[in-house]
């Protein structure tokens, strides 16, 4: 069954007013539209005083021309065409049908005039019935205009004319709504089809995960133990999949929020610079961070979407690096007393991307050159994301590359200023010289650009016999070295020059001892926050193992935990570990909740 249309479904109020308005003015003849009841939608254009001061002021009057105005368009509808009629009280009218698709949506009714004189006895007579006086009445109607019939069918015809063309612009914009509404509804159901199939596939995704590294503790034969391992690793790969297409079906459904919050930008370069280690592995890649040491140590905005964001970019930029760095920049522009812009960047030396690819880039589930990356794993979600993430928080993204060569991919977004000192706490550090016995040139061009940053001197040196023959004079002096430079000769070096600290760097895996009070061991990055706590004397506890196995070294015996849970394996994964780690002294398990 075709689906009933109503006019104003199709052409607004105020545009059939201003056509009416239009042709009454142009014509001089009054004009009215209807719905496909007779039922006015529009103020009438040109109404003469008969009709208006007289007729229509009446009760009786008025619900002649309500019905008058139905049976017009009612016999358009019958005629399919412009028709000419008298109304209850002599004058000529004229009803032209709107059609739309073959449906009659309503009507432009017309007239108000008179083609011959009329017979005043009788208008008297309608005067009476309707309660209006006789002779004012009549003295309306002498003041009606005159129009030749011909004059009437040409203006009808025109009007008619004109309906035709509005009600088929008209009708193809409703089809194009009615599409506009039908895809906005599928894409809801698809969104919270995704929506609810992540969620539900991520239960059971996390008891894998959780029972594979329960396993993990157990007494395992070697090859079963990388069996389960290879379930872990593809569990968690599978997990960000899962979350990803979490994340983009809420966008899409309008449910994502934006949570402002009170955040250190420090805290989540620091962060982002231990996932992204752990992602690179033993892959010939060097993470640089380029932190702007004095912006702000507070500042108000949604820290998780931002350091999603920075994840998949960064992810991405190791992704398609097989040899060389990744750069991280942080820096920030003031934009008034409490605002600012936070810039960052992510800039690589990888395979870089096509011109032709380009304007692919932040498409859904896409993914580029996939003969080239066939074995790159990823949604092809994580760009379009972040794009309507930055949209969400008033921000905006750019990217320029060059095939074979890198990329940067890099965004702009507001903050509030919540805290207004550097990140970076900077003592006297007048006396003291910063210097470079790094080989990798990556790190050793950063060294230098923080070491100006923070207002300290930089040195290089390149050769051991340049190491021996250093000596403190007056300065505080800190040797940064890598594990090759750290040749017997050097080491034994160190241990006669306690007054002069050297700082060994070393991979972010990477577990080594040494007995010198003088030798520092860092792990990588390097970078502004961690060279100001070697400057300052301060611990340096800012890296974190991500290692496949933690050790805890703590217990609670006296605590008492409810775990409760509608999936039994979750709580048994829970009781596992808990268990493991030695924290339980009393568990009470509920699972299989009915909802």
């Amino acid at each position: 069954m075709k689906e009933a249309l109503y006019l104003t479904d199709l052409i607004d109020v105020d545009t059939l007013q201003r056509i009416q308005d239009a042709f009454s003015e142009m014509t001089g003849i009054a004009a009215l539209t209807t719905d496909r009841n007779g039922v006015a939608v529009t103020k009438g254009s040109n109404f003469t005083d008969f009709c208006t001061k007289y007729t229509r002021q009446s009760k009786v009057g008025c619900a002649r021309c309500e019905l008058c105005d139905k049976n017009g368009a009612e016999l358009a509808l019958e005629e399919g065409r412009s028709v000419t009629y008298f109304c209850h009280a002599g004058l000529v009218d004229f009803a032209v049908p709107i059609m739309a698709q073959g449906q009659f949506v309503g009507c432009f009714i017309g007239g108000q005039i008179l083609t011959e004189e009329p017979d005043y006895d009788k208008i008297r007579k309608i005067a009476v019935e309707i309660g209006v006086d006789p002779e004012e009445y009549v003295n309306a109607a002498k003041r009606v205009s005159y129009v030749h019939k011909n004059q009437i069918e040409k203006a009808a015809e025109f009007l008619y004319s004109i309906a035709g063309v509005f009600s088929n612009i008209a009708y193809g914009k409703y089809l194009a709504l009615q599409a506009k509404q039908d895809m906005e509804r599928a894409a809801n159901m698809k969104s919270d089809f995704l929506a609810n199939m992540t969620h539900e596939i991520r239960t059971p995704m996390n008891a894998v995960i959780g029972m594979a590294e329960m396993a993990l503790r157990e007494e395992l034969p070697p090859s079963a133990r990388e069996y389960i391992n290879q379930i872990k690793s593809s569990g968690k790969a599978l997990l960000t999949i899962i979350n990803d297409i979490l994340d983009f079906s809420k966008i899409e459904s309008g449910k994502m929020d934006i949570s402002p919050v009170e955040y250190e930008p420090m805290s989540i370069v620091n962060d982002i610079s231990n996932i992204i280690m752990t992602r690179i592995g033993e892959k010939d890649v060097e993470l640089i961070l380029d932190i702007a040491p004095d912006i702000p140590n507070k500042l108000l905005g949604d820290n998780i979407r931002i350091k999603q964001i920075m994840v998949n970019l960064a992810n991405n930029a190791v992704k398609f690096t097989p040899k060389g760095q990744v750069l991280l920049q942080m820096q920030y522009e003031r934009m008034g007393k409490d605002e600012l812009e936070l810039y960052v960047s992510v800039k690589d030396t990888g395979i870089g991307i096509k011109k032709e690819d380009m304007e692919k880039l932040f498409r859904s589930f896409q993914q580029l050159d996939s003969k080239r990356n066939r074995n790159v794993e990823g949604t092809g979600l994580g760009l379009a994301i972040s794009k309507q993430l930055l949209e969400l928080m008033d921000g905006r993204i750019e990217v320029k590359s060059e095939y074979e060569k890198g990329s940067d991919f890099s965004f702009v977004i507001p903050q509030k200023i919540v805290e207004d000192i550097p990140s970076i706490t900077r003592n006297e550090w007048d006396d003291v010289t910063v210097v470079d016995f790094l080989k990798n040139a990556y790190v050793s061009e950063q060294l230098e650009r923080d070491s100006a940053r923070l207002g300290v001197k930089y040195t290089a040196l390149e050769t051991e016999a340049e190491v021996l023959q250093l000596r403190a004079k007056g300065e505080e002096l800190f040797v940064f070295l890598e594990r090759t430079s750290l040749t017997p000769v050097v080491e034994k070096f160190i241990r006669e020059n306690p007054q002069i600290t050297c700082v060994l760097l070393v991979d972010f895996k990477e577990m080594v001892e040494f007995s010198m009070s003088n030798l520092l061991v860092l792990k990588k990055p390097l970078y502004a926050l961690n060279l100001a706590m070697i400057f300052n004397h301060e611990e340096l506890r800012l890296n974190f193992s991500e290692g496949e196995e933690e050790d805890f070294d703590f217990i609670a015996p006296d605590a008492k935990i409810l775990i409760v849970d509608d999936n039994g394996f979750n709580v048994l994964t829970v009781n596992t570990a808990l268990i493991g780690l030695s924290l339980v002294y009393g568990v009470y398990l509920f699972s299989q909740l009915a909802y």
